[in-house]
């Protein structure tokens, strides 16, 4: 019996040629996301090459060598959870999805270095903000991903021992959990560290303590993608 694959969320960005915005915004969410986000680009209209000015601009931008890149049209995009169309009235009722939302960015194109460094930086913030809301299951019907990022902040028993006592108290400031745990302060900032920079915690300052709170909603989302990879026995 071979092993199950943790489900990946996919999402397609679409243009009308897919020679500009929505090959930017594939290839950043390669670069900045985990492998369980997998992105896709299409045009409804695709052109014949992506654009040169688009490629030096994740070259520079990102380090990003997007030389190999293709315009792509809609029939060679296999089923999508997440449809994100980039602007100019771009409709795509051909490819079925859970959540679709449309960015509203204007073409770069023909209109010099500036406007491709605005667009790729608009990019970018909205991509990180995509992956964000995908991580913490804000987006409704679409399952988070199981991050290994999120296993690994788990797999040590004292950052378990920490998500049960903000579990149990609400939030703690770090001189409480610090009682609970034989551990120094360097040790714990370490610990917070981790689940601060993966969403389970979230931490604000108060005179010299740092105090820190359980994202419920997070910690859920993380139980139900364990759940969906247990699966039906049946």
């Amino acid at each position: 019996m071979g092993s199950k694959q943790v489900r990946k969320v996919r999402v397609a960005f679409v243009c009308t040629h897919n020679a500009c915005r929505s090959q930017i915004a594939e290839a950043i969410v390669r670069e900045l996301a985990d492998a369980s986000i997998e992105p896709c680009s299409a045009g409804t209209h695709p052109a014949e090459r992506v654009n040169a000015d688009a490629i030096r601009v994740l070259q520079r931008r990102h380090g990003i060598d997007a030389t190999g890149l293709r315009p792509k049209a809609l029939t060679e995009i296999e089923q999508v959870d997440v449809v994100v169309t980039m602007g100019c009235g771009v409709r795509c009722p051909a490819l079925p999805c859970v959540h679709r939302e449309d960015w509203g960015l204007e073409d770069p194109t023909g209109k010099g270095d500036d406007a491709f460094e605005a667009c790729a930086r608009a990019i970018e913030e909205r991509v990180r903000d995509l992956v964000r809301r995908i991580e913490r299951a804000e987006i409704p019907g679409v399952s988070a991903p199981l991050s290994a990022e999120v296993m690994r902040a788990l797999a040590d028993e004292n950052r378990l021992a920490i998500v049960g006592a903000l579990a149990d108290d609400g939030e703690l400031c770090a001189c409480k959990i610090l009682e609970r745990l034989d551990i120094g302060q360097s040790t714990l900032s370490h610990h917070m560290k981790i689940l601060v920079d993966c969403d389970l915690v979230s931490a604000r300052k108060d005179g010299r303590w740092m105090h820190y709170r359980l994202d419920r909603r997070r910690l859920a989302a993380v139980g139900a993608a364990i759940v969906a990879l247990a699966g039906d026995e049946g």
